[in-house]
């Protein structure tokens, strides 16, 4: 591609995954940044400063109206990405959309409906980052297509941590803690990257019937209204149970750990790119007697930023070479589930 046909885009929403999108976006030298936005001046100054970005603004409609600009990064806090992800799609860009795509259903289903208006644009959903895009993911799926499972029946996953959000994120006070802006705690946070991982690797196949869950908030000094802390058990139609459990503020610590159950052998792991990368296979071996396998999935090609398989797939989906590997109504199926838990 050719340094005059390269593609422009607008990256809207300059706080800490802002900052991600710009870095990540160098790396992979395939497009060029025309333009940042931000909420307030001084954020806006800061990052063009910081990274050397000659077009800025306060309103994202700048961005939009700019013919050259063929693409948008949406990296705005929760509660502005259905507004500004279908100005976008009117203004005919393509768009890279961090999760969760929205607050609640009826925004959903608005992002949902103009995406239908516009099939020759890419909408990427920001939940394959560290999900879809990562070998592991390959690795697990792998497995369970192969048969060495059986059927499996049952998925375990938890992850508990005493720190917040607010803590990895400080930028975010503004609306972090607001469930009107944040949409939800841990759950919301970390919910579509947990169901894509897991519901991938079964074939995206089951379809939920029933939920069953607790939240809890207020565990700690923060004054909050969303939830620090939430389990639940959900049901699908093939008979696949599957136990959840996420928070952060809470008075525990547990590590990212997923297990999977089959009728023939089960699967322990962290799944995320930068867990273990050993995986424990469980069967029963020729003698009757249980093995404990020791597995190693090869992540030497893998870069350590997720965000970077992220751009370069964003940029094959635009120029034909890809689908999305999550499409938008995948995401939105998942983030249902999500609704559901926090109901």
């Amino acid at each position: 591609m050719s340094l005059s046909s390269r593609h422009k885009l607008g990256l809207i929403g300059g706080g800490m995954y802002g900052a991600v999108h710009v870095e990540s976006l160098r790396a992979v030298g395939r497009g060029d940044l025309k333009w940042v936005c931000t909420r307030t001046e001084s954020s806006l100054d800061e990052i063009k400063k910081r990274y050397g970005i000659d077009n800025g603004t306060i309103d994202y409609s700048q961005v939009l109206v700019d013919p050259e600009v063929n693409a948008v990064i949406v990296a705005t806090p929760p509660y502005n990405h259905a507004q500004i992800t279908i100005d976008a799609l009117k203004a005919g860009k393509h768009v890279l959309l961090e999760k969760p795509m929205t607050i609640n259903t009826g925004e959903m289903q608005r992002v949902l409906d103009e995406a239908a208006n516009h099939p020759e644009k890419v909408i990427l959903e920001c939940s394959c980052r560290h999900t879809r895009l990562q070998p592991k993911f390959a690795f697990i799926k792998d497995m369970i297509d192969s048969g060495k499972l059986g059927m499996v029946y049952h998925v375990h996953h938890s992850q508990l941590s005493t720190g917040t959000f607010l803590n990895w994120n400080p930028k975010a006070t503004s609306w972090g803690a607001d469930k009107s802006k944040a949409g939800g705690g841990p759950i919301m946070d970390w919910g579509e990257y947990d169901f894509s991982f897991h519901l991938g690797v079964l074939g995206d196949k089951p379809k939920l019937k029933k939920v069953k869950s607790i939240k809890v908030n207020g565990l700690r000094s923060v004054k909050s209204d969303i939830e620090q802390h939430a389990a639940a058990l959900l049901e699908f139609d093939t008979g696949l149970s599957y136990y959840y459990e996420r928070g952060a503020g809470v008075h525990c610590e547990t590590p990212n750990e997923t297990r999977i159950y089959g009728t023939k052998g089960g699967l322990r792991f962290g799944y995320c790119s930068w867990d273990s990368n050993k995986v424990e296979y469980f069967f029963e071996g020729k003698d009757g007697r249980p093995v404990k396998e020791l597995l190693e999935v090869d992540m030497s090609k893998h870069p350590a930023n997720d965000n970077i398989p992220l751009i370069n797939h964003f940029f094959d989906c635009i120029e034909g070479k890809a689908n999305p590997v999550i499409s938008l109504d995948l995401a939105a199926k998942h983030l249902e589930m999500i609704f559901k838990v926090l109901k």
